[in-house]
């Protein structure tokens, strides 16, 4: 090592100072090798030497392992971890946006808008148990927004559906859901998200695809508390496709309030109403009552009565004497009856131990006077002339011609959840009911009674069809499609056909004994001093109450010289249909066929008496 140097002056002072004396002197060896060890520092120049080197390694090895460590995490977190480091720390920096698409409009047929969309926020945040979606109004955000709810960053503009008729357009129209994880899983919702709406029943559902448009994004840049600096790229959304639809929002106005006042007026709870042009099939209006808001569902999903059923396609009742229809043209085309063909009215049939009446003999005691024709069998509902039909023709032809006018299956209406009713035969009878077919269920089948089932969208069908002249046409909604801008799309019309097995001349004959019903001597006694001639068919059906209550039936056309609309009448255990359902029909003629409607008054020409009413069906 090194020696420390101190100068001569030093090491010749020490050479003359004597121990004893207190002053060293250079004399001998053991004095020279003390001295080597004061002047050089050390004992021993190898140990020091070696001691250094140990210190100097102990010392480096932890430098070693801290500078590896730091290597090592800085290529965990550059090159391992690199790019979900840059992605976390884009999302603090960088967010996307999802722009939802608008959905589509929907329009009545004069261009009055019945769904349109409201401005909302959906709030998207992310949980322990998955991902939490909630709905915000515009005033609600801006609250988050002046607290500085780290939460608004969340927040994504979107539409929520607004229906302006209410519970009056509501089966027509259906109403929006949130998509279930279930329905996530299946391919056709392969582009939706959690938190989504889709249509629920109605034209909402049918027509999803149509209404539904397609969300855009946005990449926009934040600063620290998650405020938008920029845009950085944007796909815009693209709005949904609009709809027109074949319903008159005024007259569905008009059929909807006569049909909730006459329910309510006559103790019942439930009823259904539809009009249709007899020779497109365009469907004009649609009631089913009760009914729902489409906007708030907690109500109809507690309530009574079924709200959310749609009873003008799928519920199923008796047809009661509006059947008789399908029954005389079933009697014409066999050649069993003709328009000469008279029976008289005995008051009660017997058949074996069974009777089946005429119901004006059941209420009034009385029979008609003189033979009864297809036109006055029509005109006064005589259910004795139809015993007398079944019995010639059989059930089975009933039946076949029952469903040559759509009765028994469903007809291909644009609204989900037909049902098709119900046609009876032998084969259906001993598999559901464990017995074979009698003469009896012939009799109660040709009056509409029985096992017979029938829709009121059926019923009113089958009486468009003899308004048309035997032709037929698909009920249906839609009536065009536009784009968001408003150019057509697609317009909707079916060709009618009409079935060869009709007689134009059976047609007519059937045709003259409907036109009798609302006149003097028929049984549809509201409408004997209407202005416009009608033709229609009351029905009063039995259903099996404890309460022995009636079902209230009428369906109808008008005017008879050039049928522009039809329209069915049906009021749960309502009673007859002439008194409880006719009326309703009435009300709806007299707004639709009226060359003034802004200036509409109710007609003062007929004041129903009980002495001027001829009492029926």
């Amino acid at each position: 090592m090194k020696k420390f140097r101190f100068g001569k002056a030093f090491t010749d002072e020490l050479s003359k100072v004597s121990v004893k004396t207190k002053h060293f002197k250079y004399k001998n060896s053991e004095a020279s090798e003390w001295q080597e060890y004061v002047l050089s520092g050390d004992e021993d120049s190898s140990v020091s030497s070696n001691l250094s080197s140990f210190r100097k390694v102990f010392l480096f090895i932890p430098i070693l392992v801290v500078i590896f460590g730091l290597f090592l995490r800085l290529f965990h977190l550059q090159i391992v971890s690199g790019k979900d480091n840059r992605s976390l720390a884009d999302s603090n920096r960088i967010q996307i946006k999802v722009i939802h698409a608008p959905r589509g409009v929907i329009y009545d047929r004069n261009g009055k808008i019945l769904a349109q969309n409201e401005p909302v926020f959906r709030l998207v945040e992310a949980s322990a148990s998955g991902t939490a979606v909630t709905y915000l109004s515009r005033e609600e955000a801006l609250k988050m927004e002046v607290a500085n709810d780290p939460k608004f960053k969340n927040l994504e503009i979107d539409n929520k559906r607004s229906y302006l008729a209410g519970p009056q357009l509501a089966h027509v129209l259906g109403y929006m859901g949130e998509i279930s994880t279930e329905e996530l899983k299946q391919s056709e919702y392969s582009n939706y998200k959690l938190g989504d709406k889709i249509g629920r029943g109605g034209i909402e559902a049918i027509y999803e695809k149509v209404l539904r448009g397609v969300d855009g994004g946005e990449i926009i840049e934040v600063d620290a508390v998650g405020k938008k600096i920029r845009t950085l790229r944007e796909t815009p959304a693209i709005a949904g496709q609009n709809i027109y639809l074949t319903i008159d929002a005024s007259l569905q106005d008009v059929l909807y309030k006569n049909l909730e006042e006459q329910i309510k007026k006559g103790g019942s709870c439930c009823g259904a109403a539809v009009a249709q042009n007899p020779k497109t099939g365009e469907v004009l209006a649609l009631v089913s009552y009760p009914s729902y808001n489409p906007d708030n569902l907690s109500d109809a999903l507690t309530a009574s009565n079924y709200p959310l059923l749609n009873r003008v396609i799928a519920g199923a009742y008796p047809p009661g004497s509006t059947f008789k229809i399908a029954s005389s043209l079933a009697g014409l085309n066999s050649g069993k009856i003709d328009s000469k063909t008279t029976f008289e009215d005995i008051g009660v049939l017997t058949l074996g131990s069974s009777q089946f009446a005429n119901w004006y003999f059941t209420e009034y005691g009385k029979k008609e006077v003189g033979g009864v024709d297809l036109v006055k069998a029509l005109q006064r509902s005589n259910d004795i002339y139809f015993y007398r039909l079944g019995e010639l023709t059989g059930e089975k032809l009933i039946g076949d011609w029952a469903k040559v006018f759509g009765l028994g299956k469903k007809l291909g209406i644009d609204l989900p959840g037909e049902v098709s009713g119900l046609i009876p035969d032998d084969n259906w009878k001993q598999k559901n009911i464990g017995e074979p077919w009698y003469t009896g269920d012939t009799l109660h089948m040709v009056i509409g009674q029985g096992y017979v089932l029938a829709t009121p969208l059926q019923v009113n069908n089958m009486v468009s069809v003899i308004a048309a002249d035997g032709k037929q046409f698909p009920p249906y909604l839609a009536k065009k499609i536009t784009d968001p801008q408003g150019k057509t799309i697609r317009e909707f019309k079916y060709d009618g056909f009409t079935n060869k097995q009709f007689k134009l001349s059976d047609i007519n004959l059937v045709k003259k004994g409907l036109e009798e019903v609302p006149a003097n001597g028929g049984t549809a006694w509201p409408l004997f001093n209407f202005p416009i001639k009608t033709a229609g068919k009351t029905g009063t059906a039995e259903y099996g109450d404890p309460k022995n209550r009636t079902h209230a039936w009428y369906t109808s056309y008008a005017p008879i010289d050039n049928p522009t609309i039809s329209i069915t009448v049906l009021i749960e255990a309502g009673g007859d249909g002439s008194t409880v359902a006719s009326p309703v029909a009435k009300e709806a003629f007299r707004y639709y066929l009226s060359p003034d409607k802004s200036n509409l008054v109710k007609d003062k020409i007929f004041v129903a008496t009980e002495s001027a009413r001829v009492l029926g069906e």
